[in-house]
């Protein structure tokens, strides 16, 4: 059974750091919640140079994030077309960028895919493959890809052919 995708997450949503559970390098809590593409979500993505003009109303995309002193300060993006997805504008604030909160706020994108059906992840990106790579996904190429996710804007528009194509496996 599907996992309602704006419900609040408990306390497996907090993101664990060293052994710190739910705790950053700063000693913050962060919780990941669902997150409402509003202007300070769009914001963040455009300062670290992600597309925006594809986000709006979709039952496919969902975004979860934290924030820290009432801002925006990390988010992710999936887009599920039935047992596939696409994970998109992973953003964290440059502040946090060295904290592990991109590959735990990953981690919970996965989960949450894992836990509404979805069997494989998909991805582009032309500056990240690495830190990808060191979360699991491989590169694909891009015929290689599903049907549903040659159809996103993401994969027909918005990244350049020259993006990485990648893939995990749930």
């Amino acid at each position: 059974k599907a996992v309602p995708m704006l419900k609040r997450p408990s306390v497996e949503g907090l993101f664990r750091l060293g052994s710190g559970y739910g705790l950053n390098s700063m000693g913050v809590h962060m919780n990941f919640v669902p997150i409402l593409p509003d202007r300070q979500m769009l914001g963040l993505l455009q300062r670290c140079d992600l597309p925006v003009s594809d986000i709006g109303a979709s039952e496919a995309l969902h975004f979860y994030g934290c924030y820290r002193d009432g801002e925006v300060s990390a988010v992710v993006g999936i887009e599920i077309h039935g047992r596939v997805a696409l994970i998109r504008s992973l953003a964290v604030c440059p502040s946090l960028r060295t904290s592990g909160l991109g590959g735990a706020l990953v981690n919970y994108a996965e989960e949450m895919a894992s836990k509404n059906g979805v069997e494989s992840l998909f991805l582009l990106t032309t500056t990240a493959s690495q830190f990808f790579e060191q979360l699991g996904y491989e590169y694909c190429e891009r015929d290689q890809a599903p049907e549903a996710i040659k159809a996103t804007a993401q994969f027909s528009d918005l990244c350049p052919a020259s993006s990485h194509f990648m893939r995990k496996l749930l």
